[in-house]
């Protein structure tokens, strides 16, 4: 280095101990240009000239490492056809194959993830709920219509398909409650399922009510309706067309309904379905014009169905006896629940009384 040529400082030449002579003498000579630059960088500056002019005054700074097959003093022509690239110029891959597996792997598993969620969701059942005091009309996928009375759920898969794009060997949907279906023909069956039976058909027009048991056993609470056992019991009634009837557990115990008017019933999942009987259907469809009716029904039923449309509270009294005795009612049109309790306490000899939530059904006095 010249005199002019500032020192050193310690900490590099400690860095330059564990360089080869080569490397000491190529930083040396950098050093030694640095100290000798003495004007500064302008905003004009050019890079490439001057490290043309460093490689220029020191050749070895750019020449081709010891293992190369170019040499640094190649001829003109040479260079001219297949000009090395300065070592400056040289930038190896930084993308490391590693990360770069890493990221598709987990690529592919966000991928999956999501694939998988999207089709545990798709799998998932529709329901759609008719809550107390309210009716729904749900539109099925195969075109076919479903009225529900209140307090009814229905469910199905979506699309009536087993997979995306693949079609259900049939129309399967669940009913809890009562709902009047009209079906669109088609080359699957349609099948109703409820707790205690399987209604078939094609296309036609029935009603099928799936409420709880009738029968109200020994130990329930007497003041509220709504206690009675859910016992599964299934009433079908036919408007047109054809449908079979058979409990959930014995299919092939079938019942065939092919006569308007017609109706059969399923006390549980094991019992043979009643023999076609004639029916009048204002009975069974008079809630479908916004009416209420029962035919010979136990009293804790007819209560049963009150506080379902109109999502109201019914108690019994202890005072009041024959609780399974038949009750029958039919109003086309959409009654109040007091007018309903007027007329069936007149009928029973019974008197009710407002509370809280809803009405309580007590015994009139003897001398009335």
């Amino acid at each position: 280095m010249s005199n002019d040529t500032p020192s050193l400082p310690d900490f590099l030449e400690e860095r330059l101990q564990e360089e080869s002579p080569e490397g000491r003498s190529s930083l040396g000579a950098v050093w030694e240009l640095l100290g000798g630059a003495d004007a500064p960088a302008t905003e004009e500056a050019d890079p490439d000239a001057a490290w043309d002019a460093l490689t220029e005054a020191h050749p070895e700074l750019d020449a081709t490492p010891a293992n190369g097959t170019a040499s640094g003093t190649a001829p003109q022509t040479e260079q001219t056809e297949a000009a090395p690239k300065s070592r400056r110029r040289q930038r190896p891959a930084r993308r490391s194959r590693r990360a770069h597996s890493w990221r598709v792997a987990m690529g592919l598993a966000v991928a999956t993830l999501v694939l998988a969620g999207g089709l545990w969701l798709w799998r998932q059942p529709v329901t759609i709920t008719a809550p107390p005091g309210q009716q729904r009309t749900a539109a099925l996928p195969d075109g076919s219509t479903a009225h529900l009375n209140s307090g009814t759920t229905l469910t199905y898969r979506r699309g009536f398909q087993s997979w995306p794009f693949v079609d259900a060997a049939r129309r399967a949907v669940e009913l809890g409650g009562e709902a009047f279906f009209e079906v669109e023909d088609g080359d699957r069956p349609f099948l109703i399922e409820t707790a205690s039976a399987e209604v078939a058909v094609t296309g036609t027009r029935f009603n099928v009510r799936a409420r709880p048991g009738n029968a109200r056993p020994e130990n329930a609470d007497r003041d509220d309706a709504r206690s009675a056992a859910p016992a599964a019991a299934t009433e079908v009634t036919l408007v047109a067309g054809r449908v079979e009837v058979a409990a959930r557990t014995r299919p092939e115990r079938r019942v065939v309904l092919s006569e308007p008017g017609a109706r059969s019933q399923v006390a549980g999942p094991d019992a043979t379905p009643t023999p076609p009987e004639r029916a009048a259907p204002k009975y069974a469809l008079a809630w479908r014009n916004g009416g209420f009716a029962a035919q010979a029904r136990p009293l804790t039923s007819v209560l049963q169905d009150l506080e379902r449309r109109f999502d109201a509270t019914l108690r019994l009294h202890d005072s009041v006896e024959e609780t399974r005795a038949p009750v029958s009612l039919y109003y086309p049109e959409a009654p109040d629940l007091e007018t309903i309790l007027h007329d069936l306490c007149t009928a029973r000899n019974l008197n009710y009384r407002p509370t809280s939530r809803g009405f309580e059904l007590f015994a009139a006095p003897a001398g009335r």
